[in-house]
């Protein structure tokens, strides 16, 4: 399961093929690729790759990304154009869902460290935040809308310190 390096990577690093979370739509289209939506309003806007989804905000005439949200529960309704081909060529193939065990164990084994976080009800969903990063990790408890499966990876939000 190669995809599994790729979400403990972006969970430990903060980055995602070692573009950190402050760089310009540029910097981001420079690493994966020119097949993206933009959203723009005002001065925020969101890009999505399918998979990947990034936050921008506007300061001093500059758009500087805030959040990396990894949508994995879309890869539930099949892959095609999901992943976006610079990290295809980078980790491999993705699946259509990844049990949280495996990325907990990848995770654990390279030095990081999940808390439950009791305190925020999410329904559906445990929250669990990565020790040292602060990575948000939420873990489908029930199949919401028949989006991945029981124990899968719903998505990985990382944000700015």
């Amino acid at each position: 399961m190669p995809e599994v390096e790729f979400y403990v990577d972006a969970t430990l690093r903060k980055r995602i093929l070692d573009v950190p979370l402050s760089a310009s739509p540029k910097a981001w289209e420079d690493s994966l690729g020119e097949d993206f939506l933009d959203d723009v309003q005002k001065s925020r806007m969101r890009r999505d790759y399918g998979l990947v989804e990034i936050s921008f905000v506007r300061r001093n005439e500059r758009w500087e990304s805030t959040t990396v949200s990894l949508q994995i529960h879309r890869l539930a309704r099949g892959i095609e154009g999901l992943v976006p081909l610079p990290l295809r060529q980078a980790y491999g193939e993705f699946s259509e869902s990844l049990k949280f065990e495996a990325f907990r164990i990848e995770l654990e084994r390279r030095g990081g460290a999940l808390e439950d976080i009791t305190d925020v009800p999410r329904g559906d969903f445990i929250h669990y935040r990565e020790s040292n990063t602060t990575s948000s990790v939420y873990v489908a408890k029930k199949s919401p809308l028949g989006d991945a499966k029981n124990d899968a990876l719903w998505s990985i939000v990382l944000t700015r310190d």
